[in-house]
């Protein structure tokens, strides 16, 4: 399809999700152009994976919870670990585990899907696009799909084989196998979000560049690059400034 063909009409959200997949440049420009209001049925799909994962592991993910906090309790004085233990404990519960991991993945989506459609929007508008903001958000939620389906393919995948996955992306390329001091190394959490499902989210916001915003291409892949970068910075800035505090 050109750019100069007139707009598809809009489909159902299946749809748009099989397009996704199969068409995303036709998707996106369809989404962006005539479905505004249909960036719930990503959201919806986003949280529902994160929250499925979470669900599947949390058990594992209680059991290792403890192990970290046994360790900061055999670290303190014996009079405060004991007066600590009660409280720690109440924040191991799985019930405040899951609550706490569903408030945590819901503001962390929504704070990334402002956060790109602000950076795209600017970054398009200084390379010349004229797409107004309220274009931007539906087709930005689309581009999230690959994340929403790895939380799916992620809970299946705990379900088969009984346990957490121990190391996303390229991680296992930096990993020491002390899971306390891999979670400090920012090269850990770098290489945890290198894997094909963000690999896709990038061409996704390629082809939503090149589609929705009308840039070249050398405006685009730049645009796209700069994008990663500062996603992937932001993803890496907590443990930066947690490696900071512990040594302050």
């Amino acid at each position: 399809m050109t750019l100069s063909e007139p707009l598809p009409q809009p489909v159902s959200p299946f749809h748009n999700l099989v397009d996704i997949i199969a068409a995303p440049a036709t998707a996106l420009r369809r989404i962006g152009a005539t479905q505004p209001r249909s960036w719930w049925f990503p959201a919806l799909l986003a949280v529902a994976g994160g929250l499925l994962y979470l669900g599947v592991t949390l058990d594992e993910l209680a059991a290792e919870t403890a192990r970290q906090m046994q360790i900061q309790l055999g670290a303190m004085p014996a009079e405060q670990a004991e007066a600590a233990r009660p409280l720690i404990e109440r924040f191991n519960s799985p019930v405040f585990l899951f609550a706490s991991g569903a408030v945590g993945i819901l503001l962390g989506l929504i704070a990334a899907w402002l956060l790109a459609a602000g950076l795209l929007y600017f970054g398009a508008a200084i390379l010349g696009a004229s797409l107004p903001f309220n274009r931007w958000w539906a087709p930005v939620v689309w581009t999230w799909v690959p994340f929403g389906l790895r939380g799916f393919v992620q809970a299946a995948w705990s379900l088969v084989n009984g346990s957490l996955i121990r190391y996303n992306g390229l991680a296992y390329l930096v990993a020491s196998g002390d899971s306390t001091a891999d979670q400090a190394n920012p090269l850990f959490a770098l290489a945890s979000q290198m894997d094909l499902w963000t690999l896709w989210h990038g061409v996704l916001v390629y082809l939503l560049l090149r589609t929705a915003a009308r840039l070249g291409r050398g405006s685009a892949i730049a645009l796209t690059l700069f994008y990663a970068v500062v996603s992937l910075g932001l993803r890496v800035l907590p443990v930066v400034a947690g490696n900071l505090f512990r040594v302050g």
